[in-house]
């Protein structure tokens, strides 16, 4: 066979394979079939393969043999998932941010060891405890097995958090595939999985994480318009929202707009009162249930989620924190957060013909643009959805030029059960020989002359190729351009914090007397559950002034303004007994070396942190012992 007639022969088959992916589809809408999330029959399989044929990891972009046989089954694909996601979860060597280990694992090690620091949120009840149970509750189980290792104390947790982020990728996935059929699905979670921030922060114990995952999940199950939804999917949408909101309050804004659009859609329908009955179930079974956890932990009744919002929002106090404009998300935020992906991803939301994932978006950097205080991580719930207009970007540059967005805005081909005759009915109808209920029936599934001319053929499978040939440059841009700081973050950027605990930890085991100062900016390093020594330890507070104290400074700042003189009035004059080993920024040493030499403390070792030192913040990690 000539090359040439190899490529008519392949254009052929795809043309083929896309009409019976849209026959079955008109079939099973016909047919009104429950939806299913796996293949349910050979003929379902057949049609999927072939449709992403048409679309998407031709030879010339990806290749298919492997990933079209991995994305050829939702469980194949999550199993996948878990396999990228762990080996995610082991590749982190950094520090991002103090919450992270403070608000989550340090919690944790203090419920379950009875031991480990609680920052001052917890003594004004603004966080509640069931996050952080969940990591008390793998503690115990290492406990009572022993295998409390501190290394297992570290892994264990973030190994966990990597099986959600990979059901936060599934859920992404079904969620697309709904919304814009199965090849823009597999776009997206191609997106989502080479996003460097994604990477840097979805396997990090980070309450940012667990909420996108569970908006992420709650969305997946939402009865979007013209979508068949089972009267469980409701609840299992609550019950995700409803999680989403216990783990972090803020995504209550999410919900907001989508479930009073839901009310407002299903008002005056026959189901209404059924709708409202699941929102009351949900609603007080899981805030009742979080509430009882916080009576437990907290040895008194209160209500987390509202003194989070009126001591943030209502009260103002957001900004102790830090201020930014309020255009930084646009400014900044997302292009950091979605690097490369953001051409793809405002193309593809531009020629979306189903923008209500955009809408959603546009309203949840709204709300958090009119807060003072913005942090990246902020828009943790914002990428996923980015991710699938990403897909959208690349399902439209990789289709066929002469066939119409059919895809859009339906459900994957894979959702339905079919009864045996169906793929004969199918076949029927691509031939003709079926009954034509209507003209727009038998133009769907009839030929063109243009379509059978050879030229024209022929400069639809050049245009084609080109499409596909971009793709596969803009994939490989997207693989170098997140890989670099994906590595970069994970392994280099900020690690000297997380290498000092490990050799405290040591240090604590020679020596059960080991009494550690840190002089750094607060919450700098891990603190207890990352050595898991019982020993003593003291950090530099910055708990703000909750109290009206006049004249009132934190004690970093205190510290900062004067190192000599701070260190005088709490050890030396004091006659307090000196730490065993003091940690710091390299950038402190020179101002209280003299300190340091009078107490007889040498350079003990050394840690690389980082190559962009700022302010506070040094190049490296110095301990000094003695």
């Amino acid at each position: 066979m000539t090359k040439g007639s190899s490529k008519a022969t392949a254009t052929i088959r795809r043309k083929k394979g896309k009409e019976f992916a849209e026959a079955l589809q008109k079939i099973r809408e016909e047919n009104a079939s429950p939806p299913s999330p796996f293949f349910s029959s050979e003929e379902e399989e057949t049609a999927a393969e072939m449709a992403d044929e048409c679309y998407l990891f031709h030879d010339e972009v990806l290749g298919p043999s492997v990933l079209r046989h991995l994305m050829s089954r939702d469980h194949s694909l999550f199993l996948a998932l878990i396999v990228i996601r762990c080996a995610n979860a082991l590749l982190i060597q950094t520090h991002y941010v103090p919450d992270e280990y403070w608000q989550s694992l340090e919690v944790s090690h203090h419920m379950t060891f009875g031991y480990g620091y609680k920052t001052w949120e917890w003594r004004e009840g603004l966080r509640g405890y069931s996050y952080p149970l969940v990591f008390a509750v793998l503690y115990k189980i290492l406990y009572v097995f022993g295998l409390d290792s501190r290394l297992a104390l570290i892994k264990v947790p973030r190994l966990f958090q990597a099986l959600v982020a990979a059901y936060g990728d599934i859920r992404l996935y079904n969620l697309s595939c709904q919304l814009s059929g199965r090849s823009t699905a597999q776009w997206t979670i191609l997106c989502q999985i080479l996003s460097w921030f994604t990477i840097y922060t979805s396997t990090r114990t980070l309450s940012n994480s667990t909420e996108a995952v569970l908006v992420t999940a709650a969305l997946s199950y939402f009865p979007w318009p013209g979508s068949k939804r089972k009267r469980k999917d409701l609840y299992k949408f609550l019950t995700f929202a409803a999680l989403s909101v216990i783990v972090r309050p803020t995504a209550a804004a999410v919900w907001i707009l989508v479930c009073s659009w839901h009310l407002q859609k299903t008002y005056g329908s026959k189901n209404f009162l059924s709708v409202i009955k699941a929102y009351v179930i949900v609603g007080l079974v899981s805030l009742g249930c979080s509430a009882l956890t916080d009576r437990i932990w907290y040895d008194k009744w209160t209500f987390v989620q509202l003194n989070f919002l009126r001591f943030n929002v209502l009260d103002g106090n957001a900004n102790i924190y830090g201020v930014h404009p309020w255009h930084w998300y646009l400014s900044q935020g997302l292009p950091v957060v979605l690097g490369s992906h953001l051409l793809a991803f405002v193309v593809g939301a531009y020629k979306s013909q189903n923008k209500v994932l955009l809408w959603i978006i546009v309203w949840i950097v709204g709300i958090h643009s009119l807060l003072p205080h913005k942090e990246f991580r902020f828009m943790s719930t914002v990428i996923p959805l980015a991710m699938h207009y990403c897909g959208e970007y690349f399902q439209q540059l990789c289709k066929a030029p002469n066939e119409g967005n059919k895809e859009q805005g339906r459900k994957s081909i894979n959702d339905g059960d079919h009864p045996d005759h169906l793929k004969t009915e199918v076949k029927d109808r691509i031939s003709g020989d079926g009954d034509n209920k209507s003209d727009d029936k038998s133009k769907a599934f009839s030929s063109t002359d243009e379509a059978g001319d050879p030229t024209h053929q022929a400069h639809i499978t050049k245009v084609h190729k080109e499409n596909l040939s971009k793709a596969k440059l803009f994939i490989i841009l997207l693989v170098v351009t997140n890989a670099i700081p994906a590595m970069y973050f994970c392994l280099i950027h900020q690690r000297g914090t997380i290498m000092v605990t490990k050799y405290l930890s040591d240090a604590a085991e020679r020596n059960s007397k080991t009494d550690v100062l840190f002089l750094m900016p607060c919450h700098s390093t891990p603190y207890y559950s990352y050595l898991h020594q019982h020993i003593n330890m003291r950090f530099l507070t910055c708990e703000p002034n909750l109290k009206g104290i006049r004249n009132y400074t934190e004690e970093a700042d205190e510290f900062y303004s004067n190192p000599g003189s701070w260190l005088l009035k709490e050890y030396t004059n004091a006659k307090r007994e000196l730490p065993t080993h003091v940690v710091m920024y390299s950038s402190l040493h020179r101002e209280i070396v003299s300190w340091l030499a009078q107490g007889g403390y040498r350079l003990c070792e050394q840690f690389f942190h980082t190559h962009m030192p700022e302010g506070r913040v040094g190049s490296s990690v110095l301990v000094s012992c003695r």
